[in-house]
């Protein structure tokens, strides 16, 4: 098989880190060649990136100048992970848009959009929601679905949950999982964020299996009482959290957080979580990411 290029946006994020890692721990991967996007390749996150594997190039760009990236890469791309974050450098709408076209100009075959889930596999499909940051994705889904058709570039969008990763040791996870308690008895999905990384590479590798597909993720349906519970059984602890007041005035202070939390009240995912193992039957459990992956591994305060 010849030799593929990916090209990886954040790959010294969250997200694009851990498609990276999966991509380098898959056995018998085929010869492939990861063009790793950083603003910043000096910085001590890429050149540790870096240092992992000699398949790895760290590539200097933002997804805001996508021409630039691709006259930089000085080589063919034949896939795209994109993950898009809302920051200074423009909207995650225009950091998609710009992306998807150019990677259609340039020839790339094949492009995989971390989205959301949005109420199950049919419902994402024409439900933007009433939170912000997800409805955004929502509208990248139509864009690179209408832009690719007719064209010889394929997609596949993966659809994640909220992330275990916001329950942390620190204030700010403490506020999250205020937020959490705040919904009440309803269950809410969740996700490890290193997970997503393992579907990303497998859409990457195998692009027959799942061009054209929106695949759901998620790891576990927890209430914050159930979630408590799992916490003290494998961390042998309280779960720390704060007073619900909190969790109200970040709600107010970040409002789309705070619709986000609305939403969970009265709708929220619904991913299969059985389907998704399926597809990767490592999927993280809530108490699997607690021992394996969470930052109470090491200390609880």
């Amino acid at each position: 098989m010849a030799s593929q290029t990916f090209l990886i946006v954040g790959a010294t994020g969250t997200q694009g880190g851990s498609v990276i890692t999966a991509l380098l721990a898959t056995p018998s991967v085929p010869s492939i060649q990861i063009l790793a996007l950083t603003r910043n390749t000096t910085s001590p996150r890429a050149k540790a990136l870096a240092a992992l594997d000699s398949r790895i190039t760290l590539l200097q760009g933002d997804p805001s100048s996508p021409k630039e990236i691709f006259t930089n890469a000085n080589t063919q791309i034949n896939a795209v992970f994109c993950v898009t974050v809302h920051g200074p450098t423009g909207s995650e709408e225009a950091q998609a848009h710009g992306l998807i076209d150019a990677s259609i100009a340039k020839g790339v075959k094949h492009f995989v959009f971390t989205s959301a889930d949005r109420g199950g596999d049919v419902a994402s499909d024409r439900n933007p929601t009433p939170v912000a940051h997800i409805a955004t994705k929502f509208r990248i889904e139509q864009y690179l679905k209408e832009k690719a058709a007719g064209t010889s570039m394929a997609w596949t969008i993966l659809r994640p949950v909220t992330f275990m990763d916001n329950l942390t040791p620190d204030f700010p996870g403490k506020g999250f999982a205020a937020m959490w308690k705040q919904v009440g008895a309803r269950r809410i999905q969740v996700v490890a964020a290193n997970d997503i990384g393992a579907f990303a590479a497998k859409a990457l590798l195998d692009p027959a299996r799942f061009a054209g597909k929106a695949i759901g993720i998620a790891g576990d349906e927890l209430n914050f009482e159930e979630a408590c519970e799992v916490f003290k059984r494998e961390m042998g602890v309280e779960m720390p959290t704060t007073f619900c007041a909190v969790g109200s005035v970040l709600k107010m202070a970040m409002k789309d957080i705070g619709a986000m939390f609305k939403w969970f009240e009265t709708g929220g995912y619904a991913v299969d979580i059985e389907k998704a193992r399926e597809v990767y039957p490592e999927l993280q459990d809530f108490g699997t990411w607690l021992k394996r992956s969470s930052g109470f591994r090491e200390a609880v305060v």
